[in-house]
């Protein structure tokens, strides 16, 4: 999440593959229906809960690194903390395509994914003398803790820091920083946790009675609202601002150079939400739009697919693309524009008119 500078951007975020049935009919497939609660159903225990779990793991392993280097600082475990923190931002970035729920209620997503990084604010912290308990970090601004200073701090300001350079606040607030993120990672679990009662149940449970989604058409309005909104803020955004402005300090992940891999991974979770799949396949929106139109199916797997290779073909790390890769930058933000189109003006009309 970072600050707008043009215009706000609404916020919701896999490799295309073969569908999961074949049918030669121009307009559906009615060999395996499934139903609008199985979709549902699918998608909590699929998706949310399958990725946030995901997510919980890798941050924990990252917090873990973090700990053994910071006991006998070497390059060697700098670099494992590194690899780590790619990891987890991998599961992260893929999340994005379902930006609703606890992430965006309790305020989760700007705790943990603020950028740009502060510098003056970050580097005022490391010459004060506050102990960085959880109670600290918790009460920090956003753009001091979550998934970018942590960044910073493991690579440094142009990416080549070595672990000889550590001071011991910087080890201090790393790893503050680490469990902070750990925790938060977790409460993101345990809500869609499938044996819990919290979010999972709130939206698996779409219809009568439900105060968040009296209807399952609701719910169903959620996923692609979320899927549309990621797309509008990686391409008008997290791409957008910094090429239109030609400003790579606007950068998402540049200390890194992982702002690419973070975009692809956007797209990716798109797909995962379309398909129903992240480690396992499930019932997904996918099995509706198949059912009753396999134009718009196709359509929708087409600009997904158009889009990751449009992101594939900036083959510079995006700071630089901005202005040696110009062309491939805007045909990567004219696909995920258009992808985002079809999402909100045939997806959307779709689910409304194909659920209760």
């Amino acid at each position: 999440m970072r600050t707008s500078l043009l215009a706000p951007i609404a916020c919701g975020a896999l490799l295309f593959t073969a569908c999961k049935k074949e049918s030669t009919s121009p307009t559906g497939d009615t060999s395996t229906p499934v139903t609008t609660s199985q979709i549902l159903q699918g998608f909590a225990a699929n998706i949310a809960d399958a990725n946030y779990t995901d997510l919980a793991d890798k941050t924990s392993t990252l917090k873990d690194l973090i700990s053994t280097f910071n006991a006998a600082p070497t390059d060697a475990d700098l670099d494992a903390c590194r690899t780590a923190w790619r990891n987890a931002r991998n599961a992260w970035e893929q999340s994005e395509a379902c930006l609703f729920g606890p992430v965006s209620s309790d305020n989760i997503d700007p705790r943990i994914d603020t950028w740009p990084v502060n510098f003056t604010d970050l580097e005022a912290q490391l010459a004060g003398g506050s102990t960085f308990d959880a109670a600290y970090i918790n009460g920090l601004e956003d753009a001091l803790k979550g998934f970018h200073p942590i960044e910073y701090l493991l690579w440094g300001q142009n990416g080549t820091k070595t672990a000889a350079q550590f001071t011991p606040r910087e080890h201090e607030y790393l790893l503050a920083l680490s469990v902070n993120l750990k925790d938060l990672t977790a409460e993101l679990h345990t809500t869609w946790d499938t044996e819990a009662s919290g979010y999972h149940q709130t939206f698996t449970t779409a219809g009568a009675g439900n105060v968040v989604y009296p209807t399952q058409r609701a719910a169903f309005e959620e996923l692609v609202n979320a899927m549309a909104g990621i797309c509008d803020e990686v391409a008008n955004g997290k791409i957008g601002e910094p090429f239109t402005l030609q400003d790579p300090s606007l950068e998402e992940s540049p200390y890194s150079g992982n702002s690419m891999t973070d975009f692809r991974n956007n797209m990716r979770g798109v797909e995962n939400v379309y398909l129903g799949r992240y480690a396992t396949d499930g019932a997904a929106l996918e099995d509706l739009v198949r059912e009753h139109d396999l134009q718009l199916d196709a359509s929708v797997k087409q600009h997904i697919a158009a889009a990751k290779q449009a992101l594939d073909n900036v083959t510079l790390p995006f700071g630089e693309a901005i202005t040696s890769q110009p062309v491939q930058v805007q045909n990567a933000i004219d696909a995920i524009n258009a992808l985002a189109v079809v999402l909100e003006d045939e997806l959307m009309p779709f689910v409304q008119l194909h659920t209760n």
